[in-house]
């Protein structure tokens, strides 16, 4: 156990470094912090150690929570602190700290100087100079412009707006299998904020949203369909944050669902799919999975893997059957997705005529067909076609039956790829998919 001269040698080092941390932070009076700083800290220490505290453990350690005994935290946490104002650990503080750090019993309280002065020598007076006497008027001048000043400051400090505290999403498991139960924290909301103003929400990323209660809470979303998503936090349709979650897959795998039905999806469990002998599946399958095939359904073919393949320079090639006319597919579409780190590519194929519904993105560059032409996508591919997709340094170019018919620049990295998506509506068939690395020549584990 330690003796009582080192425990008092412990906290004076806790409160040197608390006093550090409020210096990085921005605001070294800690007695003036609110919940909203607390917050903000613990995501900060969180970016940079990759290490959780809690607001209520930061009031704690800083004297906001007053305790009967002064409050020590554990090792990981002041490992944490130290790390953030530049030391490898606690222990490298301790041992680097200076030798005339003063003892400071509450770092809140405290407003004496955190080191010791060392007087220099006693300087030589000047001669004394006689002041000049100043005149009313220029009193008046002085005393009317310190008036001013003193009312400004005092509207800044009552009516003007707080300066706005950056709201963080942070997904605990962004990682998993399929499917996948995603736990996120939001950080640094308002604890009350007008609600006919303000309106905070998490887009999932996977067509589902949800409007978030007042201050810092705990959301979990179910993920049920492989892929990688970005999670969005928003505030009056404002991005705030993302968070991405990445569901893995073992090879192709097949998931059915239909229109307007959005709280469940049907996977299709099919050994060797999209292999030589696998190249799609059948109505039969379908509807035994669950699905109605007399209803308008969709079929995703979905292979997510995280690859060395670079995103921004990649060659795609897919050779497909789009579904032939049935009951429930009018349009004969095909959806073509690659999933990279940040973003995604994506495009849609269908009959001409329907491409109101079709849709273009490349990164940050997206082009809906309903308010933009994309007439290029009416391609009736149900009796067979090729898509191709060229990307080079950030410039797509997008190829339909071997014919150049769409190319851009966008200027965000998606960085690797991190898999492949190939929906049909109704019933579609995959002969062969190949994509590689146009600077490495790496392929795609996924290919056949």
């Amino acid at each position: 156990m330690e003796n009582g001269q080192a425990r008092a040698s412990s906290l004076d080092h806790l409160d040197h470094c608390c006093r550090l941390v409020s210096e990085m932070y921005g605001k070294s009076d800690i007695g003036s912090w609110t919940n909203s700083d607390y917050v903000r800290l613990g995501y900060i220490l969180y970016k940079k150690t990759n290490v959780q505290i809690s607001p209520n453990t930061l009031k704690r350690i800083f004297g906001k929570i007053k305790t009967d005994v002064r409050y020590y935290p554990q090792k990981a946490t002041r490992d944490a602190l130290a790390g953030y104002v530049g030391y490898g650990d606690w222990e490298k503080f301790v041992s680097a700290a200076p030798r005339h750090a003063v003892v400071t019993k509450d770092p809140v309280r405290t407003a004496q100087p955190y080191f010791e002065a060392i007087l220099p020598d006693e300087p030589k007076l000047a001669p004394v100079r006689k002041r000049r006497k100043m005149s009313p008027a220029y009193i008046g001048m002085m005393l009317a412009a310190l008036i001013a000043a003193v009312a400004f400051a005092g509207y800044k400090l009552f009516f003007s707006p707080s300066a706005p505290v950056d709201a963080a999403l942070v997904c605990q498991n962004p990682v998993g299998e399929n499917p996948h139960s995603a736990a996120f924290v939001v950080r640094a909301i308002p604890e009350s904020y007008d609600v006919n103003k303000e309106h905070y929400t998490i887009d999932f990323g996977d067509g589902r949203r949800i409007s978030l209660i007042e201050g810092d809470s705990l959301y979990s979303h179910y993920y049920e369909v492989p892929g990688r998503y970005s999670a969005i936090l928003k505030r009056n349709g404002v991005t705030l944050d993302t968070a991405s979650v990445y569901l893995k897959t073992n090879g192709w795998t097949a998931t059915a669902k239909m229109m307007y039905d959005t709280t469940r999806v049907y996977p299709i469990d099919i050994q060797n799919l999209l292999t030589r002998d696998k190249k799609s599946v059948s109505a039969l399958e379908v509807s035994r999975a669950g699905i109605d095939t007399n209803r308008t359904f969709f079929v995703d073919f979905i292979n997510t893997q995280r690859t060395d393949i670079d995103a921004d320079n990649f060659e795609l090639f897919i050779k497909l059957n789009t579904s032939a006319p049935r009951a429930g597919v009018r349009c004969s579409q095909v959806r073509v997705t690659v999933f990279g780190e940040s973003s995604k590519h994506v495009f849609d194929v269908m009959k001409p005529g329907c491409t109101h519904w079709t849709n273009l993105q490349f990164s940050e560059v997206t082009k809906p067909g309903e308010l933009n032409q994309l007439n290029f996508l009416g391609v009736d591919l149900h009796t067979g076609g090729t898509v191709t997709l060229k990307v080079v340094d950030k410039h797509v170019r997008l190829f339909i039956n071997a014919k150049e018919v769409f190319e851009t620049n966008y200027k965000k990295p998606l960085k690797q790829v991190y898999g492949l998506g190939i929906s049909f509506s109704g019933i579609g068939a995959i002969d062969s998919v190949m994509l590689k690395d146009l600077k490495t020549g790496k392929s795609f584990a996924g290919n056949f």
